[in-house]
């Protein structure tokens, strides 16, 4: 496999892992278009750089993806640029209505 084909395959489970909590190995195979021991391989070795969260059941052949945990200031971040880009679209169709909300708010 060429170091392209690793980091695609790498990347697309990284998507995979956003995408599902949990996954049959030979499902996750067939995704990636891989054999299954290579899947399992590909998938432990990110999870044991902590390039992904999650765990293997070897036993019932399960995937589980954890979802990464944000510091509390980045969720913060998170939510004050949504509010921002709520203002601003609200400012591009409302102007008026915006500018008069928000000076009755102090903004």
């Amino acid at each position: 496999m060429s170091i392209l084909e690793a980091a695609v395959m790498e990347h697309n489970l990284l998507a995979l892992s956003h995408i599902y909590k949990s996954i049959k190995i030979n499902n996750l195979a067939h995704l990636l278009r891989v054999p299954v021991p290579q899947a399992e391989k590909v998938v432990g070795k990110m999870i044991s750089e902590q390039r992904i969260q999650g765990s293997i059941d070897q036993i019932d052949q399960i995937i589980y993806f954890e979802p990464e945990a944000l510091p509390w200031n980045e969720h913060i971040d998170v939510v004050c640029n949504k509010v921002n880009n709520v203002i601003d679209l609200l400012m591009q169709h409302e102007p008026e209505f915006t500018k008069e909300r928000l000076q009755h708010y102090g903004c």
